[in-house]
């Protein structure tokens, strides 16, 4: 008799039957709490939106900036007030950005206290992806984003200096 071939594969764990808690709230507390979630929802989605104007337009900002000095051949005097108004722009960009990022939290931070009153099934799929991964993406890109304003400052300050 053959011998059956071994292999490394770990024999897989029995799923659990998964028995699904439907929320215990009444048909209006859950409504409630279902328009507060999307509004909350909403929040998130407009405070990114914001983030992503933010750097977009001061990017387009300091590329106005770059073409005056290249093509207009301004005084020292003007040189200095963008170079000036190119620093504060980061600055307060990179300001909009950790507020909007901490609103985000705070709304993010209401979602996970509605959802703990939803059905246990809603819970399972919401849990697919961890917190922490998510939060290791909103914080890496607004990094991007900080660095990228950054970058965009930096390179305007070389133009400005190189040409005068």
């Amino acid at each position: 008799m053959a011998k059956k071939p071994e292999t490394n594969e770990k024999p897989k764990e029995e799923e659990k039957p998964f028995e699904n808690t439907p929320s215990e709230l009444d048909d209006l507390t859950h409504h409630e709490l279902r328009l507060m979630f999307e509004r909350s929802a909403e929040a998130v989605l407009f405070a990114k939106n914001i983030q992503w104007g933010s750097v977009g337009s001061s990017l387009l900002v300091m590329a106005v900036f770059i073409a005056l000095v290249m093509f207009g051949k301004p005084s020292d005097g003007l040189a200095n007030i963008l170079g000036v108004a190119t620093i504060v722009l980061a600055g307060g960009v990179i300001f909009v950005l950790t507020l909007y990022q901490s609103w985000q939290y705070n709304e993010i931070s209401r979602i996970v206290e509605l959802e703990k009153h939803f059905s246990t099934l809603y819970r399972k799929i919401r849990d697919v992806k961890s917190r922490r991964e998510g939060n290791f993406h909103r914080y890496t890109l607004l990094l991007f984003m900080a660095g990228i304003v950054v970058a965009g400052a930096g390179v305007t300050l070389y133009v400005i200096k190189q040409v005068l």
